[in-house]
């Protein structure tokens, strides 16, 4: 009977310490996706800025993903004596039907919200690439799921540190605690 208690909590504290190792293979993995994004979106704001008019903008199906939307907008904006018209848009949310919750229903609200209120015309700031005229980025804006990334990203990064941490410690404590056998002290 001890025997099998022994191995429920070997088996407990190696899902804990798995799982922990696990949330800090994730932490790696967002913190060099968040420095890379970091580091093109701070390329970014160094771009020069020209004020763009909306020419139109919509809430349309993105065309990389099945049943998905984002804001469209094909804009204008000069570069010295050039007339340059390309497009900016937000990320997607999926659409309603194949979400159970309501998030995407409100996120698509809100976009619509956004796309009422610039119409044709319509002044935005943005910010062109000196090598590329026609590429360009929302570097501070208000549309919904536009902008920059990197502030979710360190969220995300908090997130899978502090569950890495914790469940290590987890770990740590059960294994001191109840004395895991055929486990080496550190």
């Amino acid at each position: 009977m001890r025997t099998k208690a022994v191995r429920k909590i070997q088996l407990i504290w190696l899902t804990v310490a798995g799982l922990g190792l696990f949330a800090g293979l994730c932490s790696i993995f967002v913190l060099v996706v968040t420095v890379a994004q970091g580091w093109q979106e701070q390329a970014y704001t160094e771009w020069p800025q020209a004020t763009a008019l909306v020419q139109r903008c919509g809430v349309d199906i993105y065309t990389h993903k099945p049943e998905a939307y984002w804001i469209d907008c094909r804009v204008s904006y000069l570069v010295g004596a050039e007339q340059i018209v390309t497009k900016v848009h937000s990320r997607s949310t999926t659409a309603p039907r194949r979400d159970v919750s309501q998030q995407p229903g409100v996120q698509i609200g809100l976009m619509q919200e956004w796309v009422d209120e610039h119409p044709p015309g319509t002044p935005i700031a943005v910010h062109y690439d000196p090598a590329n005229h026609k590429k360009a980025a929302l570097v501070a804006t208000d549309m919904p799921l536009g902008g920059p990334l990197t502030p979710d990203n360190l969220k995300l990064l908090g997130i899978t540190g502090g569950t890495c941490a914790l469940l290590l410690a987890i770990a740590g404590v059960t294994r001191s605690s109840y004395g895991v056998v055929g486990t080496r002290s550190l």
